[in-house]
């Protein structure tokens, strides 16, 4: 179908054209039984309600709840599948990755790519100088009395991720924004990182403020942190987030 063909208006048609047609095809309604369930056919009760009438009426109005409901379960169908993308996604990169030091800038090309991230940050706790240099300065050590350690406080302490909008000071300690003279970042999903308990952190942020919001389901980022997990302990030892 061209663009001429696409924009031609519908014919508008009165009434008695409607008529006629239903008229001269009687059996329009059997072929689309849709049309019969839209239709207002009023029931001659006199001044007496129709019990016909409202039971169709009630029929009418748990169809549409139905219909409503139906579409959110495609529309969250349709997210889910989507999210699966996305992590499957993520997880090539973390298998395919061949050291620490290229771990963060894929996982970053990934994401920004992706999942409209703008930049990640990956800390561990008591991250030894070697490793940090094994990863060439892309994973940081936290420590609790840091700026990045005080920045994480609740996902640590939550052992969960946490979805919403960071501070200008988080921005900084973790993105150094105000030091480069970025942009800050106005929300983040910050993801615990550990096999058992939380010995790290994985935070993606965002300079949009409701790209990460509170009320966010949380399950692709639990899953994303524990490939994460997994993929660290590969590359830096299983001491590294025991």
């Amino acid at each position: 179908m061209n663009e001429a063909e696409k924009q031609t208006p519908t014919p508008a048609l009165d009434e008695a054209e409607v008529a006629a047609y239903l008229q001269a095809h009687p059996g329009l309604i059997n072929r689309y039984p849709a049309v019969l369930e839209a239709l207002e056919v009023s029931h001659d009760s006199g001044n007496a309600v129709s019990l016909i009438e409202r039971q169709v009426a009630g029929l009418r109005t748990t169809n549409r709840q139905l219909q409503a409901r139906f579409n959110d379960l495609v529309e969250t169908a349709r997210d889910n599948e989507q999210r699966v993308v996305q992590l499957n996604r993520v997880a090539k990169v973390l298998v395919t990755v061949q050291s620490a030091a290229e771990l963060v800038p894929q996982l970053t090309q990934c994401l920004q790519q992706h999942l409209d991230v703008d930049d990640i940050y990956v800390g561990l706790s008591g991250t030894a100088a070697d490793v940090e240099a094994l990863a060439d300065g892309q994973i940081h050590a936290i420590s609790d009395d840091s700026p990045a350690g005080k920045a994480l406080t609740n996902v640590y302490r939550r052992g969960k991720p946490i979805c919403g909008p960071i501070s200008e000071q988080q921005s900084e300690a973790l993105f150094a924004t105000r030091s480069n003279d970025a942009p800050a970042m106005a929300s983040a999903a910050m993801i615990p990182l550990g096999a058992h308990g939380v010995h790290g952190a994985l935070v993606l942020a965002s300079r949009k403020g409701e790209r990460f919001v509170p009320d966010v389901g949380t399950l692709f980022l639990e899953l994303t942190g524990e490939l994460v997990t997994a993929a660290l302990q590969r590359l830096l030892g299983r001491d590294a987030l025991p």
